[in-house]
């Protein structure tokens, strides 16, 4: 298992849940780890077991675009002692604030009856006249006239587990002022590059640099000095007591003292307010859901101020609201000037998100460039809109409005 990506492992974990043939099976985020293919896979297996056997799946999921059309009835927890809704599916988003891009634009456009999957959506937006613009796939992306030197990267990287080569000479280049989404499927070597740029794992071949400087000649402490991480599980970066000291102690071991807020580099309380996180900041962080405890090594990391943040799958276990609190967040780093490099399997995230597109298959980049060419044209990770409008380079909802409008 040590040998399994966190998607692969997460596989697994399903199938010995099947294993003794259960008649009712409940399922915790079971596609959060999983890329989009692999998340269908999955999810079409339930339902023919759902179907062939009778088995009953209770399915805890927060990327609904990936499980509405699978579902029978939806059951909404709103919080804050709001009352739960129980109903069909359509029934239920009519009434939800954050919905899928899908759902979210066909409430905009007043599209009846509500569309649950695209292939719903496509009997609407068949029928939309476009703009004549709309055919440049480019022109709804940033375009990066002149760039900085990068603060990371590799060049020709290459990393071996065994007799098992997980890169074959990647080429990578993160710069100041820009995200860039890493995508693949399971097992493709995205977090094995990730571990690699910040020194956990050496390459076999290649070199990677650090803000100029070789990585071979740096220790982790020192890249991490420049270069926060953020792993798949928040747990290996959660130590302390409470939420305010796991900031403590990363300023600590970065030679700050957390009594002198004035020679601070971020104020602690602020960024835990920016996070969601000031109510919680006296508990212990492992009693928190796995979206808080994201959210606290998250602010671990960004109190010292990286210059560049890699952020492996950072959506898992956030509900829409957290989501786009946290693009909002990132577009604000990206604005001041941090580099952000996102791993992740949530492709409306990289269409929202995003200034480049990487895509990795096998140990090898297989594809990039602007978000509109690089997952526009791909089968697999392409976003709801794009999967409605194709060819013109759409891929949120704000897009469609956007050129609807004339803007």
């Amino acid at each position: 298992l040590e040998t399994l990506s966190g998607g692969e492992r997460q596989r697994v974990a399903i199938a010995a849940a099947l294993a003794l043939r259960p008649p009712i099976l409940v399922l915790d985020e079971p596609t959060s780890q999983l890329d989009p293919k692999s998340a269908e896979d999955v999810l079409t297996a339930l339902a023919r077991l759902n179907a062939d056997l009778g088995l009953t799946v209770v399915l805890a999921e927060h990327r609904l675009e990936r499980a509405l059309a699978f579902a029978d009835s939806l059951l909404y927890l709103p919080g804050d002692g709001a009352t739960p809704l129980l109903d069909d599916p359509r029934t239920v988003l009519a009434e939800m604030a954050q919905t899928p891009p899908l759902v979210r634009l066909a409430k905009a456009l007043a599209w009846q009856p509500l569309p649950l999957t695209v292939k719903e959506g496509l009997r609407f937006s068949r029928r939309m006249a476009l703009p004549e613009a709309a055919a440049d796939p480019a022109q709804t992306a940033p375009q990066l006239i002149s760039q900085p030197a990068p603060i990371l990267e590799a060049q020709g990287v290459a990393h071996r587990y065994g007799s098992n080569t997980a890169l074959h000479g990647v080429d990578l280049a993160l710069h100041p002022g820009e995200i860039v989404a890493l995508m693949g499927r399971n097992g493709s070597g995205k977090t094995t590059l990730l571990k690699t740029l910040v020194g956990l794992a050496r390459p076999a071949a290649g070199r990677v640099t650090v803000a100029g400087q070789d990585a071979a000649r740096l220790d982790v402490a020192e890249i991490c000095r420049t270069v926060g991480y953020l792993p798949q599980d928040p747990n290996s970066l959660l130590f302390a007591d409470t939420v305010r000291e796991e900031l403590a102690i990363t300023l600590r071991n970065h030679g700050y003292d957390p009594a002198a807020p004035q020679s601070l580099p971020v104020n602690p309380d602020d960024l835990l307010a920016q996070l969601g996180l000031a109510h919680l900041a006296e508990v212990y962080p492992r009693d928190l859901s796995v979206g808080e405890r994201q959210r606290v090594a998250l602010a671990a990391i960004l109190v010292v101020r990286p210059q560049a943040l890699l952020l492996d799958e950072p959506t898992r276990g956030l509900d829409y609201a957290a989501k786009a609190q946290l693009t909002a967040l990132l577009q604000g780093w990206r604005a001041a000037g941090m580099a952000i490099l996102v791993v992740t399997h949530d492709v409306e995230l990289a269409a929202a998100l995003a200034d480049r597109v990487v895509l990795m298959s096998q140990g090898e980049v297989i594809a990039a460039g602007l978000p509109g060419t690089v997952l526009g044209a791909s089968p697999f990770f392409a976003p709801q809109v794009a999967r409605l409008f194709p060819g013109t380079g759409w891929l949120t909802p704000e897009d469609v409005l956007k050129a609807g409008s004339g803007q």
